[in-house]
């Protein structure tokens, strides 16, 4: 049961919380991480299993317990906004194969509106300000001369 609660925590954080996986990943920590979250349930998987309740129940039950604290994604609220208002761009860096990799570095430039204004999806002042910083990186990082220097060095496999 461990070992399938920490698949689905690890398929969790790919799609609903990239950016912690990330970082877990970069810090080698990724296992000590879901270990750590496991051992909050205590017995709460066994309690449930006492309860007579259904193997689906339980594994639900115990993913609710374990991303509840998780909150909302920095990453998919900022690729929101790339796609909403950077659409053209947005296109571009997904075509290329870099929109991960420009998504991460959005993370690091938005880190301080985040910081001061939090994490809140429906926070127009929030939706903004990111956007701002969109717009400032892009001016910096999204040159013609380095979309040109991205086209002309492909990928290597």
């Amino acid at each position: 049961m461990q070992e399938l609660l920490k698949l689905k925590l690890r398929d969790f954080l790919a799609q609903n919380r990239p950016e912690i996986l990330i970082g877990l990943q970069e810090n080698n920590a990724t296992g000590d991480y879901l270990d750590d979250k496991i051992s909050q349930l205590n017995d709460l998987p066994e309690k449930l299993l006492d309860d007579g309740k259904p193997m689906y129940e339980i594994t639900e039950l115990c993913m609710a317990a374990l991303t509840s604290d998780l909150g909302p994604s920095r990453l998919h609220l900022i690729a929101e906004i790339l796609d909403d208002d950077f659409l053209p761009m947005a296109d571009m860096l997904r075509l290329q194969g870099l929109l991960n990799y420009e998504l991460i570095n959005l993370l690091d430039a938005c880190e301080p509106v985040f910081q001061e204004l939090g994490v809140d999806q429906n926070n127009r002042i929030l939706r903004f300000a990111i956007g701002g910083a969109i717009q400032e990186y892009g001016q910096t990082n999204w040159t013609a001369k380095k979309i040109m220097l991205w086209l002309s060095h492909p990928s290597k496999n």
